[in-house]
C-alpha cells in the first residue's frame, strides 16, 4: 500500500503541478484519490489518513517557496531586473517577471520565444543580443549594454549578464542571464556628459566653488579670457578675480540676493593675470543640497569690454556731432538750458552766438564732401580753441556752429571771444592740398535782455546771423527787435513764396535791348515779377535771395524756362519780327545735371533754332565751380544756346577762367553805366571792359541806360547793344511785338 502510495505521489509530482501557479496540491491529489478508489471506503480513509500526515509537512514548504519567490519579484521589481532561462534540449525560454515588467508584456501560458525579443531588440544591437548559444560560448560569458525599442518609438537602455550553464558531464544544456533596465542610469550619465562638455566647452567663462565660496574647478574659456590655470585658483576665494573697478553697491546686492534668491546676475569688473581689469556680465547660482544646506556656487560670464565700448561709442554720438566731435543740438540744448538756471540763479549773463561759414557751399561743392567734411572738422577745433573751457561749443548741422558764453557781467564781454573767432575762421583752410578761405556771420543772442530760455534766445541769434550777412558777411551782429522784425518778414515771404511757385502766381515781363548799328531792337531780356494778393508787388530783390537759399529757386527757375520759351512760340507765329530771348539762369540751376537736357527738350517743344535763345549766368555763379561750369556752358553753346555774363564787374572773374568761358558776350552791370558822365573811375572801368571784351571777341550789352550821355559814350566805346529805360521800360508780352514795330520804323 506505502508503494502504491508512494507511486502515485511520484505521478502527480511528475505532473508536474506548480503550488506557486495551481491549486492545493493536496486538493488535487485527494480528488485524484476519490475517484480511483471509489466504493473502497477503507482504502480511501487510508489514503486520506496518509495525505493528512504529509500535507501539514508540505503545506510549511510551500509557504517558505512562496515567501522566497516574493522576496525575489520584489527584489528584482526594486532593482528593475529579470531574468531568464533558454534550455538548449529544446529551446525553451522561460521568463520571470521582472523581465516582463522589463519587456512591458503581459505573462501567459504559453511560453514567449526568442524571436519576441529579438525582434524588440533595437536594430543596430541585435548582434549584441544574440542569445545563440554559439555566440555565448564564443564569449565564455556575456556583460554588455544595449538597447530595446518599443513600437511608439521609445528606447529603453538595458544592461545583460549571461552564462552557460553545463551538466556534470560537461554538455551546456542552459543559458541564464539576468537583465537590467538601466535607462535611468543612462539618461543620467548622458545628461552628465553632456553638462561635462558644456563646461569643458562653453565659449562663456565658468567656475565651479564650493560652500565657502573656493574656486574649485573652472573651464577652457576661464582661462583664455583671465590667463589663470586652475592651479593658480584652485582652493582660493573667488575674490581674487576681483577688480577693484567694481562699484561698491554692486557687490552688496550680489551678497544680498544670493543669502536670500539664490540667485544673481549684474555687471561686475574682473582682474586678469596680467592685472588688466575688464568688465563681466555674470550670472551666480547657488546649489543647495536635499537639506536646503549651500554646497556649490557656479558663475559663468561673459566678456563685455567690446559692448560697453559700443554702448559708450552709441552713447557719445546721441549727444555728440560724429563728424567734429561737439554737442549736437539735443545735448546743447539742455547744455544751455542749465547754464540759463545757473546765469539766472547767479545773476549773470550769457551769450548765444549763432555762426555760419560763408561760401562754405561753393568750397564743398568745388572740391568734393571730403574736403568739405575737413573744414567743418578744422572749424570745430579753432572755435573751442577761441573760447574758454567753461564755455559751451556745438554743430547743429551742414556749416552752422553755436557757442554759448557763460559768466559774462554785460553783453559786450562777448566781443573778446568774437573777434578771436573772426580772426581764426579768416585764416586759410588747407583742403587736399588746396588752400580756401573761407569767414563767419555771427550773429549774438544775451541772456536775459534777448530771450530768457533757449529757443527765444536761438531764434534771435539766427535773425542776427541773417543780419550779418546781409551787412556784407565776415562781420558780426547783436540781435535788436528791428531785426526780429525783418525775421518775421522773411518768413512770411518764404510761406508766400511756397505758395506762389505752387499756383503760378509770378509773370514775366520783357525789357528789350537796342543795336547800336541800326538802334532796332535786337532782342528782350525776361524778367521775373510777383505781384501779391496782400502784399502787393514784391521786388526780385527781396525774393530771389530767399528762393535760393531755400532751393526754391530750381522750380522757379524751371518755370521761367518754360514760359518764355512758350512766349517766344507764340511771338513767332505772329510776327516775323519775333525778338531772340534772354533767360536769366540761378547757380543752383547751372550745377544742375538736368539743365541741358531741360533745354534740349524745350528747343524742340517750342521749336526753338540756335541763336534765338539767349541765357544769362552771373560771373559769380560761374567762379562758385568753373571747371564744371565751362563743362556745363559748352554743352548748352553745342545747343545753339547765346551765352552771357550777367552783372560783369561786380563778381570776383578770373581772366585766365574768362578767356576759356564758352560766352558770347558780356552785360556790363547798371552800377558802372549810371555815373558815366561823372565818375571819372567807372568811366575807366566801362572802357577797359569793352575793350576786354572786344580784344576777346565778345560783344557787350550795358544795363541801365537812361541818358544820352550814357548812349552817346558807350556807341563811342561800341558797345553792340544798349539796355535801359531811355529805350524802354519792362513790357507785358503783349506789347512787345507793338513796340518792336514802333522801334524798327524810326
Amino acid at each position: 500500500m506505502h508503494r502504491l502510495l508512494k507511486h502515485q505521489l511520484k505521478w502527480v509530482y511528475g505532473k508536474g503541478f506548480d503550488i506557486s501557479t495551481r491549486p492545493p496540491l493536496e486538493q488535487r491529489f485527494l480528488d485524484y484519490i476519490s475517484e480511483t478508489y471509489a466504493g473502497h471506503d477503507k482504502e480511501r480513509r487510508h489514503f486520506e489518513h496518509t495525505i493528512d500526515l504529509n500535507t501539514s509537512e508540505l503545506n510549511e514548504t510551500n509557504a517558505d517557496i512562496r515567501k522566497v519567490l516574493s522576496f525575489l519579484s520584489d527584489a528584482q521589481r526594486l532593482s528593475r531586473t529579470g531574468s531568464w532561462n533558454l534550455k538548449l534540449q529544446n529551446n525553451q525560454l522561460e521568463w520571470s517577471q521582472g523581465l516582463y515588467r522589463i519587456v512591458e508584456m503581459e505573462p501567459t501560458d504559453q511560453a514567449p520565444q526568442i524571436h519576441q525579443y529579438s525582434e524588440m531588440v533595437h536594430v543596430d544591437d541585435r548582434d549584441k543580443a544574440d542569445l545563440t548559444l554559439a555566440h555565448t560560448l564564443a564569449q565564455n560569458h556575456y556583460d554588455d549594454f544595449y538597447r530595446l525599442q518599443f513600437a511608439d518609438g521609445r528606447i529603453k537602455f538595458v544592461h545583460e549578464h549571461r552564462e552557460v550553464v553545463f551538466n556534470p558531464d560537461g554538455k551546456a544544456i542552459a543559458v541564464q542571464g539576468v537583465l537590467q533596465d538601466v535607462t535611468e542610469q543612462k539618461n543620467s550619465e548622458n545628461e552628465l556628459r553632456l553638462y561635462a562638455n558644456v563646461f569643458r566647452n562653453s565659449g562663456e567663462s565658468i567656475l565651479i566653488c564650493d560652500a565657502r565660496k573656493r574656486i574649485i574647478s573652472i573651464n577652457a574659456a576661464l582661462q583664455r579670457t583671465t590667463g589663470y590655470a586652475l592651479d593658480d585658483l584652485k582652493g582660493r576665494r573667488i575674490s581674487v578675480l576681483a577688480s577693484q573697478e567694481t562699484p561698491a553697491e554692486n557687490i552688496e546686492d550680489m551678497n544680498e540676493r544670493l543669502a536670500s534668491e539664490g540667485f544673481w546676475q549684474g555687471e561686475l569688473y574682473l582682474q586678469k593675470n596680467n592685472g588688466n581689469s575688464y568688465p563681466i556680465w555674470i550670472s551666480i547660482s547657488v546649489i543647495y543640497n536635499d537639506n536646503d544646506e549651500v554646497t556649490n556656487y557656479i558663475a559663468s560670464f561673459t566678456d563685455i569690454s567690446e559692448r560697453k565700448e559700443t554702448e559708450k561709442r552709441i552713447q557719445f554720438l546721441a549727444h555728440h556731432d560724429a563728424l567734429t566731435g561737439l554737442v549736437n543740438r539735443f545735448s546743447f540744448e539742455d547744455i544751455v538750458s542749465q547754464a540759463i538756471l545757473n546765469a539766472r540763479r547767479e545773476e549773470s549773463q550769457l551769450a548765444l552766438l549763432f555762426i555760419d561759414m560763408d561760401r562754405f557751399k561753393v568750397i564743398n561743392d568745388t572740391l568734393g564732401h571730403q574736403a568739405g567734411d575737413e573744414m567743418l572738422a578744422e572749424v570745430a577745433q579753432r572755435l573751442k580753441a577761441s573760447v574758454r573751457a567753461s564755455d559751451i561749443v556745438g554743430r547743429l548741422g551742414g556749416d552752422e556752429f553755436v557757442v554759448c558764453l557763460t559768466g559774462l557781467k554785460k553783453d559786450l564781454d562777448a566781443l573778446p571771444s568774437v573777434h578771436q573767432i573772426l580772426h581764426r575762421l579768416n585764416q586759410p583752410f588747407v583742403l587736399k592740398g588746396t588752400e580756401a578761405h573761407s569767414s563767419p556771420s555771427i550773429g549774438i543772442a544775451v541772456y536775459p535782455a534777448n530771450g530768457e530760455d533757449f529757443e527765444t534766445l536761438m531764434i534771435n541769434a539766427d535773425s542776427a546771423m541773417y543780419h550779418a550777412k546781409e551787412q556784407g558777411r565776415n562781420n558780426h551782429q547783436f540781435f535788436s527787435e528791428a531785426l526780429n522784425s525783418v525775421a518775421n518778414r522773411r518768413l512770411e515771404l518764404e510761406n508766400a513764396l511756397r505758395a506762389a511757385i505752387r499756383d503760378e502766381s509770378f509773370k514775366l515781363v520783357y525789357q528789350p535791348q537796342i543795336d547800336t548799328a541800326t538802334f532796332k531792337v535786337a532782342g528782350v531780356e525776361a524778367l521775373l515779377r510777383w505781384q501779391h494778393a496782400v502784399m502787393g508787388p514784391i521786388s526780385p530783390d527781396q525774393f530771389i535771395p530767399i528762393a535760393e537759399e531755400t532751393r526754391l529757386i530750381v522750380p522757379l527757375g524751371e518755370w521761367v524756362l518754360q514760359e518764355s520759351c512758350r512766349q517766344h512760340y507764340e511771338w513767332k507765329q505772329t510776327s516775323a519780327d519775333y525778338p531772340v530771348i534772354a533767360i536769366n539762369i540761378s547757380a543752383q540751376q547751372l550745377r544742375s545735371a538736368s539743365l541741358v537736357p531741360t533745354i534740349a527738350s524745350l528747343m524742340k517743344q517750342y521749336h526753338i533754332q540756335p541763336g534765338e535763345l539767349e541765357i544769362e549766368v552771373t560771373e559769380s555763379t560761374m567762379m562758385e565751380n568753373p571747371d564744371e561750369s565751362i563743362k556745363r556752358l559748352r554743352q548748352l553753346r553745342e545747343l545753339g544756346i547765346e551765352l552771357a555774363i550777367d552783372d560783369f564787374g561786380t563778381g570776383y572773374s578770373s581772366l585766365a577762367y574768362l578767356k576759356m568761358l564758352p560766352i558770347h558776350s558780356l552785360k556790363l552791370d547798371r552800377t558802372f553805366v549810371n555815373d558815366l558822365s561823372e565818375d571819372s573811375d567807372d568811366t575807366k572801368i566801362c572802357s577797359a571792359t569793352l575793350a576786354l571784351a572786344h580784344n576777346l571777341g565778345l560783344s557787350v550789352v550795358a544795363e541801365g541806360v537812361e541818358t544820352e550821355a550814357q548812349e552817346r559814350f558807350l556807341v563811342e566805346h561800341e558797345c553792340e547793344k544798349l539796355q535801359g529805360y531811355r529805350y524802354s521800360k519792362p513790357l507785358e508780352a503783349g506789347d512787345v511785338l507793338a513796340f518792336i514795330e514802333r522801334q524798327n520804323r524810326r
